[in-house]
């Protein structure tokens, strides 16, 4: 790739000489500099790994994070799968898997290796940079990129926006690389398509990789076509085996995850703002498939893809009945994703900024430098309309940066936007800003000048157009989630102090929400403190009698507390408000079943499995009742029913275990007990039991079902 400017062009007269040789050592060595820029991206990284460690969110993975945490040892240890079709893109629990095989799932080593990775997006900017700078610019965007704090945030969490950024940037490396050979074009194809299998919605980057080669003037047309086919082949050679896998074994066509219908639900349906919003009548935490939610739907059990497709329908439905609003939320969404406002989901790098370097030197945090972006994109693509062609190398890079990042724009605006979701394109947009930048110096020669107002006052209409203000951001709603996600998970450190703090700190930004004082309320509970839990809980409900989540929480909170009888009229009365609540109607039998009276608990049971009838902890219940009866054949068939709903449950596989056991069908029950071994190696019945079956031949349950 050619330097810009290219060598032996002069300075402009403003430009120092010094400056010009500068520019000259960096336009000759840029192998150099990129090492030079890979040891201080590195070196800022180790700065903030050494704070990061110590703090909960290295230690409590959340939400998406424990997913891929979990799913990367699942595959690790061979457990089966919990879905027909992968749910979340299966690039990052693969990675993850390796790393963890290599270095273990300690609190420094995983994100040392995620980090040091990350310290390669700095390089990878320069060297794609120098086609569209000036070599001392694209310097610059390259160590701006280095040290920009979310992105190194986002680099050591447990999510797949580190790799993704890397294979995109690597796809563009690829794609601008000096050789037109064909080989570089595979390579850039195979890139592609390790980034869609980080997200699917990558999937619109292909057709712009293919359609590079044709603007290329060195090359033939039939040189053209032959690096087109290489990209499209390398993608599909990275692709095709999981799109195969996946439409095997769920038995219809699935892409690459099952998640995609219930994303496109939540930036398109009715709820929709733009950002990711909470549907209601779904518990993520509890429910992160949607399956028992789409189980209540249709009354009928489903799996990860037919739950993916029920919200494709519904999404579908909703778009035909309200297409001008569709399309008006998709334009806000592209103007969002260039505003300049951070945009968390349920990371924000605020959260840890102040308990480590991300909040100061060398550190920068501002978005602010979007706005420039678009202005860049903005006036690339008049450029080019204006000429007809791009017809300097220079050009022809700006135009495929500007293109690459209005599709990858507009692929999270067909969803929502969130900071998390912006990473990967933060190498082009910092590139983008460069070029603004760049235009703006050039205006301040005595023959530019009428230029440099044109770019100053495009610079103003930017920065207008994408203030959150105009866009009408709440930005009171996503600190006060923020707050919340962050004392959740507090709350799963055990950091029950810390979580109430961060819940107050929630209530003073929307004092009136009824589910953060339901929060708190939770927190209370899991902290032991069962009788300001159950006043918590009471509280909420003078102000809020009819809500049944919080009668529920509150049956919840007496039964820690040892109070059934009285958690028995609250899970009633939760049910009385909403029949539909399933997680009720199976603690209701879990408190009859204790107080002794078992028709009532199996009815109750039956009751939940009516509304979602592949209910796992419902279908285990029900079977370990029916098995203390001394029904085995039907407890038998329980637990399996359980098991084919989830086949990761712990609680029934444990069952099952049990009843092998003591009908003494020693093979089945060995081959029970490593399977809940594979699934939980800390699982202290399932060792002892496995030990004496390997050993003697029998084993002892001690006490029966759970």
């Amino acid at each position: 790739m050619k330097s810009n400017p290219p060598r032996g062009t002069p300075p402009p007269p403003s430009q120092s000489p010094r400056f010009a040789r500068f520019e000259a050592w960096l336009a000759a060595h840029p192998l150099g500099v990129a090492a030079a820029l890979f040891a201080f991206a590195l070196a800022v990284r180790g700065l903030y790994l050494a704070a990061f460690r110590a703090t909960a969110v290295a230690h409590v993975p959340f939400m998406d994070e424990a997913f891929y945490r979990a799913e990367a040892w699942n595959l690790l240890r061979g457990a089966p799968l919990s879905s027909d079709a992968y749910f979340m893109t299966p690039l990052y629990p693969w990675f993850l898997s390796l790393v963890f095989r290599l270095v273990g799932d300690g609190p420094t080593a995983p994100y040392a290796i995620q980090l040091a990775l990350g310290a390669l997006s700095a390089p990878l900017t320069w060297w794609v940079g120098r086609g569209a700078l000036r070599p001392a610019l694209a310097l610059a965007a390259a160590a701006a990129l280095a040290c920009f704090a979310p992105l190194v945030f986002f680099e050591a969490l447990f999510l797949v926006e580190g790799l993704v950024l890397l294979a995109l940037l690597g796809a563009l490396a690829s794609a601008v690389a000096a050789s037109p050979r064909t080989g570089f074009a595979l390579l850039a194809g195979a890139f592609a398509g390790i980034a869609v299998l980080g997200r699917g919605s990558n999937l619109l980057i292909l057709p712009v990789l293919a359609a590079w080669p044709w603007f290329d003037p060195r090359g033939t047309r039939r040189m053209a076509l032959r690096r087109a086919l290489a990209t499209v082949l390398g993608c599909l050679l990275v692709l095709a085996p999981l799109a195969l896998r996946n439409t095997v074994r769920s038995r219809a066509p699935v892409f690459l995850t099952a998640n995609l219908g219930f994303n496109l639900w939540v930036g398109n349906g009715s709820q929709a703002t733009g950002i990711f919003v909470r549907v209601p009548g779904i518990d993520l935490e509890q429910d992160p498939l949607t399956v028992r939610y789409v189980q209540r739907q249709v009354h009928k059990p489903v799996t990860a893809s037919e739950a993916s497709r029920f919200w494709l329908s519904r999404t579908r439905a909703w778009v035909r009945k309200h297409p001008g609003h569709t399309l008006q939320l998709f334009a806000w969404k592209l103007l969002l994703f260039w505003n300049r406002l951070s945009i968390p989901q349920v990371e924000g790098f605020e959260a840890v900024a102040q308990d480590t370097p991300l909040g100061r030197a060398p550190f920068w945090n501002s978005f602010a430098f979007l706005p420039l972006a678009l202005l860049a994109s903005l006036t690339t693509l008049w450029s080019v309309l204006r000429r007809r062609r791009a017809a300097s190398p220079e050009a022809r890079v700006r135009l495929l940066l500007t293109v690459w990042a209005w599709l990858y724009a507009a692929s999270i605006a067909v969803f929502f936007v969130t900071d998390r979701y912006r990473v990967p394109l933060l190498p082009v947009l910092v590139i983008l800003s460069g070029i603004t930048v760049q235009d703006l110096l050039a205006g301040f020669a005595p023959e530019r000048r009428r230029r440099l107002l044109t770019t100053l006052a495009g610079i103003a209409l930017c920065f207008f157009i994408t203030s959150p203000q105009l866009l009408g951001v709440d930005v009171r709603r996503m600190r006060r989630d923020m707050h919340v996600h962050a004392a959740l998970r507090e709350a799963e450190a055990k950091r029950f102090d810390a979580a109430l703090r961060q819940f107050a700190a929630a209530r003073a930004l929307d004092p009136e929400d009824p589910e953060i004082r339901d929060g708190e309320a939770r927190i209370l509970s899991r902290a032991g403190r069962d009788s300001l839990a159950i006043t918590a809980f009471q509280s909420v409900l003078r102000e809020h009698p009819d809500d049944a989540r919080v009668w529920y929480n509150l049956g919840n909170a007496y039964r820690r507390a040892g109070l059934d009888s009285t958690a028995l009229s609250a899970y009633q009365r939760s049910l009385t408000l909403e029949p539909e609540r399933e997680a009720a109607w199976n603690q209701l039998g879990e408190v009859y079943r204790t107080l002794g009276d078992t028709a009532s608990a199996a009815d109750c049971y039956r009751s939940a499995l009516g509304i979602v009838p592949a209910y796992e902890q419902a279908l285990n219940n029900l079977a370990a009742l029916r098995a203390y009866q001394g029904y085995a054949s039907s407890a038998e068939a329980g637990f399996r029913a359980a098991l084919a709903a989830n086949p990761r449950y712990v609680p029934a596989l444990v069952n099952l275990g049990i009843l092998l056991t003591d009908s003494g069908r020693t093979a089945e029950a060995i081959r029970t007990w490593k399977l809940v071994l594979t699934v939980d190696p800390k699982q202290q019945t399932a060792r002892r039991v496995l030990h004496e079956l390997e050993t003697s031949g029998t084993g002892h349950s001690e006490g029966g079902m759970p």
